[in-house]
């Protein structure tokens, strides 16, 4: 009797450990941004309006994703922790914050790079430990059990389906929001102390956050910063800062039933085998923009952890349906046959069309890259 075949969320835990498997699987790495404007496409909607109902009503961003996944066919997909619910007032195209009490302006949404929150006046950089550790801890009691609740109840809706969280930012992602980005980069030669000793407490919040994700039932975590990268950061501080905090988390969960990825886009090149002694299973996004090859990878580094990624984003958005089909053909004979999750080479593109996107997803899904 042949065996039954694996189910996505089957397909996609084994190529993750570097098993053998039937096909390459598919995470293209989808946002609610390109979601959003996909299903306005389709139903002659106003993508904007679709992102003010996300930013009031947070659970709406995993409705808008899984519907997407769904109709792409992925395999495995992101359902990231919802920020907690904000008014928004519609001016022409902008998206504007308000004080839900007083009505007055409190930023803007930056609707070109994700949907994240720009305020008018952020918060005062950090400048000593104790006050890093008091922001530190509030981002761990952020993670409300309503939130869990809201991805639980997610999860649950795309049972066969692979699925990946993400407990929060770490290293420069996370100390440059409480530096600054000019400041924090200065402080790697000026006080390489503290930012180790940020960074430690960093990797502790990350460990509590998704220590609280777990019971969710998701399959795996995204620990990323796209900030660490060899585009701005070098090797030397990586190895310092950036790795100790990287392998505290990966080895607070080794050995649970629980899987890691680690995200750095840009050019991650020179860090490459830094990356794959972390203790993750996966590195990812293998971004071709940042100068980083597929295969190269798969040379260096394949034989310790499984890779995802690769697909040029510029083709995700900008190409024919041909020419993203050719390019995810090669990243899967570069990739393959085993360990190579096929994905974009970072987030896919809010302006990504649904022919495109399933372009990439038909490559893996009908193994194309056979032919």
């Amino acid at each position: 009797m042949r065996p039954a075949e694996m189910t996505p969320r089957e397909l996609m835990r084994a190529a993750m450990r570097r098993e053998p498997t039937d096909r390459i699987p598919t995470m293209p790495q989808i946002c609610h941004d390109v979601a959003l404007r996909i299903h306005a496409n389709q139903e002659r909607g106003d993508w904007l309006d679709g992102l003010k109902h996300c930013l009031e009503d947070p659970s709406f961003i995993y409705d808008a994703v899984i519907r997407l996944v769904e109709l792409a066919d992925c395999d495995g997909l992101r359902l990231f922790v919802p920020s907690d619910p904000i008014k928004v007032e519609r001016v022409g195209d902008e998206l504007i914050v308000v004080d839900p009490e007083t009505g007055q302006r409190t930023g803007r949404i930056d609707t070109l790079g994700g949907g994240g929150v720009v305020l008018d006046r952020p918060s005062a950089p950090v400048e000593d430990l104790r006050e890093a550790a008091r922001r530190i801890d509030a981002m761990v009691d952020d993670l409300s059990d309503e939130k869990i609740e809201w991805l639980r109840n997610s999860r649950g809706r795309v049972p066969d389906r692979f699925v990946a969280s993400a407990p929060g930012g770490i290293t420069m992602n996370t100390y440059t929001v409480l530096r600054g980005r000019e400041q924090g980069m200065i402080d790697l030669i000026e006080r390489p102390d503290f930012v180790a000793a940020v960074m430690d407490m960093q990797a502790d919040a990350v460990i509590a956050r998704a220590e609280k994700l777990l019971p969710t039932g998701i399959d795996a975590l995204y620990i990323g910063d796209p900030s660490a990268s060899g585009s701005l950061l070098g090797p030397w501080h990586f190895e310092q800062l950036c790795l100790p905090a990287y392998r505290k988390v990966c080895e607070h969960f080794k050995g649970q039933d629980v899987l890691i990825y680690i995200h750095v886009c840009g050019n991650s090149e020179p860090i490459l085998e830094m990356l794959a002694d972390t203790g993750a299973d996966v590195v990812e996004p293998l971004d071709p923009l940042g100068g980083v090859s597929v295969a190269d990878a798969k040379g260096r580094i394949g034989h310790k952890v499984a890779l995802m990624g690769g697909v040029n984003t510029l083709t995700l958005s900008q190409g024919t349906a041909a020419e993203v089909r050719a390019e995810a053909i090669r990243k899967c004979r570069e990739g393959g046959p085993h360990g190579y999750i096929l994905a974009a080479g970072d987030m896919v593109p809010p302006d990504t069309s649904l022919e495109n996107l399933r372009a990439l997803v038909d490559v893996a899904t009908k193994s194309l890259w056979r032919d």
